[in-house]
C-alpha cells in the first residue's frame, strides 16, 4: 500500500494533513511515502509534542493553538447543541459546567455537545452527563478516561 501511495503522488502536487502525529517513528514511516519533487506540495502536521513538531521540520515555523476560555467553550457547546435556538435558561448553568469541564479542548466539547443533542433537554439528563464528564476527566489515568453514557 505505501508503494501505491508513493507511486500515485510522485510527480504530483498534493496536500497531506496529518493530525494528531504523537511519536517520531509514525513520521519516519508516514514521510518515506511521501515523494519530495520539489513542486510545492505541503504537509501539515497536529501534534501535542513539541518535540515531534520540531523533529518533523526545525525550520518551519511552528503555531501552538491555546485551549479555548471558558467563555469560547460555551459558546461552542451551545451553537453546537442548539444551532440557532436559544439555551433553556433552566440548562444554562448546567451546559457551563459541563463546558467548563471539557477544560478548554474544542474536541472534547463538540463531543459532548453531540450527546447533549440526543439526549432530552431537561436539567435531569444534563446533570447526569455532567456527573459522567467530571468522572472522566477527573480519571487519572488517561486510559481509563472514558465516558460511558
Amino acid at each position: 500500500m505505501a508503494e501505491q501511495v508513493y507511486k500515485s503522488l510522485k510527480g504530483r502536487r498534493y496536500l497531506v494533513v496529518l493530525d494528531d502525529m504523537w511519536s517520531t517513528k509514525a513520521w519516519d514511516d508516514v514521510r518515506r511515502i511521501l515523494p519530495d519533487d520539489s513542486n510545492g506540495s505541503r504537509i501539515i502536521i497536529t501534534t501535542r509534542l513539541q518535540d515531534v513538531a520540531a523533529y518533523a521540520d526545525s525550520s518551519s515555523p511552528l503555531h501552538e493553538m491555546r485551549f479555548m476560555d471558558v467563555d469560547e467553550s460555551w459558546i461552542l457547546l451551545r451553537q453546537k447543541v442548539f444551532n440557532e435556538h436559544h439555551c433553556p435558561p433552566e440548562l444554562e448553568n448546567v451546559g457551563k459546567m459541563i463546558a467548563r469541564s471539557c477544560k478548554g479542548l474544542p474536541l472534547a466539547i463538540v463531543v459532548i455537545a453531540g450527546i447533549l443533542s440526543t439526549v432530552s433537554q431537561t436539567q435531569a439528563s444534563w446533570d447526569d452527563i455532567a456527573k459522567k464528564v467530571n468522572l472522566a476527566v477527573s480519571a487519572k489515568d488517561e486510559q481509563f478516561a472514558r465516558i460511558f453514557l
